[in-house]
């Protein structure tokens, strides 16, 4: 080979390793963001770098790594000034002799400033009312407050929300300015709102319905034609019709415009689903065993919303077939026909019973957390208790009402649920031995604090039975405490009076309470610990002083999309020797109460 031909061959090769000098060799590296005033704020500055984003993706070079990092400056200066640092600065260095390579992102977050004030300036149309004042409080925002964006954008939401519920559906943000001052470091904001028509509520229209009944949907409206708009209504409407279960899907909007007479057209678009469920549940303990559950439901069984369900239930306790149905407004809205037969066998260290009985009863909801009910009983059952047997026939007549704001049936955050029952009953077949069975029960959910997520909750219940003394009283009748949804330290029905051989008597009256701190770790994994006490008694009021049964406990919860998994392992703090067992544990689904 010529030697000038080598020579243009190596200056060929210099030329291609100078402009490509990534394709020999990645750039693997670190990333450490230092400086933010507070731990939120840190997470913020690093969910949107792209540093630390992509920091298990080599750089194609050192030179692509500085672009990566010089574009972050301007994302991360954002996210200061998002939440009130408008001072803010930010700075990187690489260390290129360190291997892999380090990257120092350092924040000057400066001061935050501070929101002086919020103005609204209303532009009414012409002939129409001027809206209320919106007082700044009810939009989340205080004088003083962090002058940080996402709670300006908020509250402006929440302004045009509380002009629709005071009529003006198409009240529209038309203009928002924003001073910030940094000699004074404060923040002003002005919003100029097209308040619009005061409307009234117009036809409805309702879409997506091919087996359902319309008139079913028609009746859960909770306004009349020409009642003024109110947010708050569409919305309960709306969570009625999701929770009835019936449909996949639920959207209410409103017309962009009023007509001529000032009402606003509405339409709800639905998509039925299935009629038809089959579910199934496994529970176990170390006092009850373990425990399956299944069950066939249909929601829609005529066309009106009728629903029939059919649950098999099977377990070292309790085997039983329970079939209920129900007719909505069944005379009136809201009004709802109920009916249930069950056939169950008992065998608990207390009793063995085998009952077949059924109901008939209405129930009326009285609001959208309140709810009465009113049922006529009858139940024909066999009672094996100390080598004696007895079989009796009872006559009842339940009475309950119910109160339930909770935010989620399986793991709710707050709210609250309120069951009293009076069921009076009356031995049949010529007997005339009766009784009256009363008991109350609460539990209150309060969300203290969102990330970790914080909840407190307690529950309580109380019970008294009137009418006859303790042994006229049928075994399975008598109020017991102990085990799951009870005091979870002692088993099952063991919280109370035994007799020589260490089984339960029950008693006339009962009394238990507890609470727990739901603390949620990870998006799937959360720690309860809890402390109960509890005890029923043979007297007919319940003497807290003598014999309550203490426990507490630590659980363990796995949050699936259908609700938590719960592990619960409890101790009895005042264990009677010989009686209790020195812990007990507990699987199932859902929170203990």
């Amino acid at each position: 080979m010529r030697k000038g031909s080598l020579l243009r061959l190596v200056w060929l090769a210099c030329l291609l390793a100078a402009a490509f000098p990534a394709a020999a060799q990645e750039v693997p590296y670190t990333v450490a963001v230092t400086g933010a005033p507070s731990t939120d704020l840190a997470d913020k500055l690093e969910a949107e770098s792209r540093l630390v984003q992509a920091k298990d993706q080599p750089a194609p070079s050192v030179i692509s790594l500085r672009h990566r990092a010089e574009a972050d400056m301007d994302r991360l200066v954002e996210v200061l000034r998002s939440e009130g640092y408008y001072a803010g600065k930010t700075s990187f260095t690489l260390d290129e002799t360190a291997r892999p390579v380090a990257v120092a992102v350092t924040v000057d977050a400066g001061p935050r400033f501070r929101l002086e004030a919020f103005n609204v300036r209303m532009d009414h149309a012409a002939g129409q009312p001027e809206p209320e004042p919106v007082p700044i409080a009810d939009l989340g925002l205080g004088i003083g407050d962090p002058a940080r964006a996402e709670a300006v954008v908020t509250a402006q939401a929440a302004l045009l929300r509380a002009l629709a519920e005071q009529g003006f559906a198409l009240a529209k943000a038309t203009e928002r300015q924003v001073v910030v001052d940094h000699a004074a470091q404060t923040m002003r904001v002005e919003v100029v709102v097209a308040s619009g028509p005061l409307c009234t509520f117009g036809p409805v229209t309702v879409n997506g319905l091919s087996r359902l009944d319309e008139g079913w949907v028609r009746r859960r409206i909770p306004w009349e034609p020409d009642e003024h708009f109110s947010l708050s209504a569409m919305e309960s409407l709306r969570k009625r019709l999701v929770e009835s279960r019936l449909f996949s899907s639920v959207k209410l909007s409103t017309a962009e415009a009023v007509d001529a007479e000032g009402r606003l057209p509405m339409t709800i678009d639905l998509r039925e689903a299935n009629r038809r469920s089959v579910g199934t549940g496994l529970s176990w303990a170390s006092s009850e065993g373990f425990g399956a559950r299944a069950f066939w439901e249909h929601r829609n069984l005529l066309g009106a919303a009728e629903r029939l369900r059919g649950e098999l239930t099977a377990s070292q306790i309790r085997n039983a077939v329970d079939l209920t149905a129900r007719v909505p407004d069944l005379g009136a809205v809201d009004q709802d026909g109920l009916a249930a037969l069950t056939a169950e066998e008992q065998r608990t260290e207390a009793y063995n019973t085998r009952t077949l009985g059924g109901s008939v009863g209405m129930e009326w909801r009285l609001t959208p957390t309140w709810t009465v009910a009113a049922s006529g009983a009858v139940e024909r059952t066999f009672e094996e208790r100390e080598n004696r047997t007895r079989d009796y026939t009872l006559v009842s007549l339940p009475l309950e009402a119910r109160h339930d704001n909770t935010d989620d049936l399986l793991d709710p955050s707050r709210g609250n649920r309120l069951r009293v029952q009076v069921r009076p009953f009356v031995e049949a077949l010529g007997s005339t031995v009766g009784f009256t069975r009363f008991e109350i029960g609460d539990s209150h959910y309060l969300e203290v604090l969102n990330d970790p997520r914080i909840i407190l909750a307690g529950w309580g219940h109380f019970g008294i039975i009137t009418g006859a003394g303790l042994d006229s009283i049928p075994s399975d009748k008598r109020f017991y405490v102990g085990g799951g949804g009870s005091v979870r330290a002692y088993g099952y029905q063991m919280a109370g009076p035994v007799d020589d051989a260490g089984d339960p008597t029950g008693g006339l009256s009962a009394l238990a309470f507890g609470g727990e701190i739901r603390v949620k770790v990870t998006d799937t994994i959360g720690v309860v610990p809890f402390i109960e006490a509890g005890s029923a008694y043979e007297s007919r009021l319940p003497h807290p002083e003598d014999d309550l049964r203490w426990g507490a406990g630590l659980g363990l919860r796995y949050f699936t999309p259908v609700g938590p998994a719960r592990l619960d392992v409890a101790v009895p703090l005042n264990r009677r020797r010989g009686i209790d067992d020195s812990f007990q544990v507990y699987l199932s689904l859902g929170q203990a109460f």
